[in-house]
């Protein structure tokens, strides 16, 4: 007896960005996760999708609402190093020139203020 193996459909591959953004999402800071709990409630009411960590014009932000084209950032003691911070200028600028509003707080912002942060975020949705 012949056995001929039929072939699967080749599956698409992923993206190395989208591999990445799947991996934060698995493994976001305390300051994510604690902003996202409360965006997660809130954001229906709001009548907005917020996504965390989508590929956004090649980058991937803490958070995403497309329909805002807004860009959520969540900034750790790192973003303090020059560097970094050259880097998130840079960033920051290219999704400007796409039309994407970058908007950023400190982790620290999250952690003592979270409810400060969705009435501002509320602010921006109406």
């Amino acid at each position: 007896r012949i056995s001929r193996k039929i072939p699967r459909p080749a599956r698409k591959p992923k993206r190395a960005t989208e591999s990445y953004a799947a991996h934060l999402r698995k493994n976001m800071t305390k300051a994510e996760a604690l902003l996202w709990r409360h965006l997660k409630i809130r954001q229906k009411a709001w009548d907005k999708t917020f996504k965390p960590q989508q590929v956004v014009c090649g980058y991937i932000p803490d958070f995403y609402c497309s329909e805002l084209s807004l860009a959520v950032e969540i900034d750790g003691r790192i973003h303090d190093l020059p560097h970094i911070r050259r880097n998130d200028k840079r960033r920051t600028r290219h999704l400007n020139q796409q039309g994407v509003t970058v908007i950023r707080f400190r982790n620290g912002d999250v952690f003592s203020g979270v409810h400060r942060l969705i009435s501002i975020l509320e602010k921006i949705c109406h």
